[in-house]
């Protein structure tokens, strides 16, 4: 009886070990998910600016080519003006 009662003391001394071992396991696994969080949210937050920015970039682009083709008329009619002079003169 006193080899069992040994035994039975041995293992819930392991047992209380392991548990005490899982907690301090899982207090370090729920401190790292807090860090990887809101590393995540930084993530998310700075996507959000460079999806802003790509979008006012993509905004700025559009208006660039708008642009270009406008110079492109005036120039063309500036050209066809000159041509008009010189026919002239």
């Amino acid at each position: 009886m006193d080899d069992n009662l040994q035994l039975l003391e041995q293992k819930v001394i392991e047992a209380v070990a392991l548990i005490k071992d899982l907690k301090a396991e899982n207090g370090r696994l729920a401190a790292r998910c807090g860090d990887l969080a809101a590393q995540v949210a930084d993530l998310e937050a700075g996507q959000e600016r460079l999806n802003a920015e790509l979008a006012g970039a993509r905004a700025s682009a559009g208006d660039v080519e708008r642009y270009e083709e406008k110079r492109k008329e005036v120039e063309d009619r500036v050209g066809g003006l000159l041509q008009k002079l010189a026919a002239l003169g």
